[in-house]
């Protein structure tokens, strides 16, 4: 099923069908700053196995979630004054942090590093779902290329695309139009250092002293 939404302004009533749809098990697809993903509730079991199944994802790795604000984000993960000061100057946008997760997250998503990865994207559809919704959402990127049956490459940037190939495996795919899939960059701050793991779309020019 595709439910068409504007980023800008985001109508109560679909992101309110979307979130009855994340409480019941669902997974849905998307759009953040970074292109198209996965979501599901971050708190319901049938959920989290649902999309771990659906993008084979290994259960042992650290898995990453969308809050809504500094706020939420605090009541799953710690972190240094110095790194706060780092998240509070990028986020919202297309920054993924990695820190040491606290009692809050299931094992399911921490994994064996008891880690969190953890964004909040520059897209009002994403901030209004997780409000409503009241925690955050487990969210893994769809891939930027599949292989069709006779090994084209294909970018994963059409909502209409994306339904042809998941539409059958998921509940709800939002349509927010093209949006041109990149990765967000990716920020370990869980130890002593800052270390940036991933380039993405996010610049990290001055951020390390």
């Amino acid at each position: 099923m595709l439910i068409e939404m504007h980023e800008e302004n985001p109508k109560k009533r679909d992101v309110e069908t979307v979130c009855d749809i994340l409480r019941k098990g669902g997974v849905i697809i998307y759009p953040t700053d970074t292109g198209y993903a996965f979501g599901c509730d971050l708190f319901n079991k049938k959920g989290i196995e649902k999309l771990i199944g659906i993008k084979r994802i290994d259960k042992r790795k650290t898995l990453s979630f969308v809050c809504a604000n500094f706020s939420q984000m605090s009541e799953y993960a710690e972190y240094s004054n110095e790194a706060f000061r780092l998240i509070r100057q990028l986020l919202p946008g297309p920054y993924t942090f990695i820190m040491n997760a606290l009692n809050s997250v299931s094992r399911i998503v921490s994994g064996d590093k008891k880690k969190v990865g953890i964004r909040i994207p520059l897209n009002n559809i994403d901030l209004a779902i997780v409000e409503v919704l009241g925690n955050p959402i487990l969210s893994s990127s769809v891939n930027k290329y599949t292989e069709l049956e006779d090994k084209e490459a294909v970018s994963l940037a059409d909502p209409v695309e994306i339904d042809k190939i998941y539409g059958k495996q998921v509940d709800v795919i939002i349509d927010c139009g093209i949006i041109e899939p990149d990765f967000s960059t990716v920020i370990d701050i869980s130890g002593d250092e800052i270390i940036i793991i991933r380039q993405g779309k996010g610049p990290v020019e001055g951020l390390i002293r």
